[in-house]
């Protein structure tokens, strides 16, 4: 059964995901995303947002890597993190939880549970 916190968790990653595919479909579309993009990396601040972007997208990895049962589907994951940020993460977030089906300990060790 699923605790009320639980659930909390489960909404928020949903709404993160339906949020960042709405804010990356308006800033794709809005804007020249190479022109804007090649800016930031004009600026010291701008390469070491991206470093440290990166750095916590490869942490994220690992543990998917880690909680995984299947190498393919970890190897799957690698370019949708890498290419897609917080709103793969998010989806990711959502669906351990949906799969977990209330067991916070699943969702956190996936395999090793």
């Amino acid at each position: 059964m699923e605790s009320s916190k639980y659930k909390y968790f489960k909404l928020y990653f949903l709404i993160a995901t339906i949020v960042f595919s709405i804010l990356i479909i308006y800033g794709v579309t809005a804007k020249d995303i190479l022109a804007e993009g090649s800016h930031i990396l004009e600026v010291y601040w701008g390469v070491f947002t991206f470093i440290d972007l990166y750095f916590i997208f490869f942490v994220f990895y690992f543990w998917i890597v880690y909680r995984e049962k299947s190498l393919l589907m970890s190897i799957i994951w690698f370019p949708l993190i890498m290419g897609g940020g917080a709103l793969m993460i998010a989806l990711y977030c959502f669906i351990a939880m949906v799969t977990s089906k209330g067991d916070m300990k699943k969702v956190l060790l996936g395999k090793r549970a």
